[in-house]
């Protein structure tokens, strides 16, 4: 089902950024570079018979308020909570009840989770700043930290989420209520790409505009 997805995303990009001549940009890169607009998150929208698609790409200062590897048992508590609510897909997309659309799967994933990475960062550092005081290259250590923290201050770190629906009468499909906005307050806008079986548009969704309309 996932590739079925990826394949939908990758004719979204190829339409949007103009075609054709297009159809080898990576999907993939083409997200990454425009996902890290702090209070902007990114959704692509592909409806194919009875199956609704939604991809959701977000900072993850937009989703737990900072980018970094979690520091702190709450941020890590934070990030865990976040997670659980992306999965709730039912609670972030709503249809119409006529509709009968039901969260058939969802995926969440996120960079900033890594916490064997985190430690093992940790414990080089550690190392390092022990080696540096040992040796009394303190000039070594300053420069160790200085790009530490440069590291640390240009991290981009992001959430991604997936859901499939179902609909049991597609034909009465009119819209999506995007409850995001309510959720995350750091999510501002959404920049959304729909893709359905008669058209191919781009919307923005604000916290006053959060209905995604597949029929106008």
């Amino acid at each position: 089902m996932i590739i079925y997805f990826k394949i939908l995303l990758s004719i979204i990009v190829v339409v949007c950024l103009g075609g054709p001549n297009l159809i080898n940009i990576q999907a993939e890169e083409y997200r990454h570079h425009e996902a890290h607009e702090h209070g902007v998150a990114h959704m692509n929208v592909a409806v194919e018979g009875n199956d609704i698609y939604i991809e959701l790409i977000s900072p993850a200062a937009n989703i737990v308020g900072f980018e970094h590897q979690p520091r702190t048992q709450e941020q890590k508590a934070a990030v865990k909570a976040a997670i659980k609510k992306l999965e709730a897909g039912e609670k972030l997309f709503a249809f119409s009840s006529v509709v009968g659309g039901r969260l058939v799967e969802s995926k969440v994933h996120t960079d900033i989770n890594n916490d064997s990475d985190h430690e093992s960062d940790e414990t080089k550092s550690h190392e390092h700043d022990e080696m540096s005081r040992d040796t009394g290259n303190e000039a070594e250590k300053q420069g160790h930290d200085q790009h530490q923290h440069g590291d640390e201050h240009e991290r981009h770190s992001e959430f991604k989420a997936e859901y499939h629906f179902v609909c049991k009468k597609p034909e009465k499909l009119a819209y999506v209520d995007v409850m995001l906005f309510s959720v995350f307050s750091g999510i501002e806008h959404i920049e959304v790409q729909l893709l359905t079986g008669t058209k191919q548009t781009a919307l923005e969704l604000t916290a006053t505009k959060k209905k995604i309309l597949f029929k106008n």
